[in-house]
């Protein structure tokens, strides 16, 4: 914390005063999803300066319901950084949700910079250049897809899971201090694996209690065809509600 109750910036993260902490947390906000039963479900939306998770098995909806945030989040004006691990972020897509509703296209594409992340060193560079880059600072939406694929990528093995898990930490506190810290929203798309409990196999999220430690909320999504089942798993297992996927995304 810096003398005088000033703001100061350390290694690319800028530290609050308690004052300012306790200002910042009487006026967060919330980002809508773009769906009434997503909104619900989360108590209104994707919170300010919190860390929301979306996890489920390959096509189930993560990557849709991404993209569908930089829309909402350009809805208000808002800038987001996309940081794509599985090169899957697709403008297009961008451009048939905000078209599909009513939303002026072209400026949700130019709201977005996307950052292609191949490794563990990239994608944590994202956070140095969000504090340097005057195009990225003002950024109030991050979304990082896939959150552990470059983890698991470069410490894999259960011989190198303790490696594993401390990067992963060290990177998520990072996130957690700058989203705090700048009232960005942040949501984590991330993996599944398949674990055996109690005789059957199940589906459990990518990185464990070193992940659930900096998430606010975790939201599983499992599809049904044309159709998602969309349940929050964290701060406690809720009821799904079914949501509808379309080429305005979730309904």
């Amino acid at each position: 914390m810096a003398a005088g109750g000033e703001t100061r910036v350390t290694n690319g993260l800028r530290t609050l005063t308690f004052a300012e902490a306790i200002k910042a947390s009487s006026s967060l906000r919330k980002l809508s999803t773009g769906s009434e039963a997503l909104d619900a479900l989360l108590g209104g939306g994707f919170e300010e300066a919190k860390i929301t998770e979306v996890f489920g098995p390959s096509n189930s909806g993560k990557t849709q319901l991404a993209i569908q945030a930089t829309v909402m989040a350009a809805t208000r004006g808002w800038r987001s950084v996309y940081v794509d691990t599985e090169s899957t972020f697709r403008p297009e897509r961008v451009e048939q949700i905000a078209r599909a509703r009513g939303i002026d296209a072209e400026a949700a594409l130019a709201s977005i910079y996307s950052v292609r992340a191949k490794d563990v060193q990239a994608q944590t560079a994202v956070l140095r250049k969000m504090a340097e880059d005057p195009r990225v600072s003002p950024a109030k939406l991050v979304v990082v897809d896939t959150v552990t694929k470059n983890f698991t990528l470069e410490y894999p093995g259960r011989d190198r899971m303790a490696r594993r898990q401390g990067a992963l930490g060290a990177y998520l506190n990072r996130v957690a201090i700058d989203a705090y810290s700048n009232r960005r929203v942040v949501l984590l798309a991330n993996r599944v694996a398949s674990v055996p409990r109690d005789g059957s196999s199940q589906d459990v999220d990518l990185g464990g209690i070193t992940l659930r430690k900096f998430v606010s909320k975790s939201l599983r999504l499992r599809r049904e065809g044309p159709d998602v089942l969309a349940r929050v798993e964290l701060p406690e297992a809720g009821r799904p509600v079914k949501c509808h996927l379309s080429e305005r995304g979730f309904e």
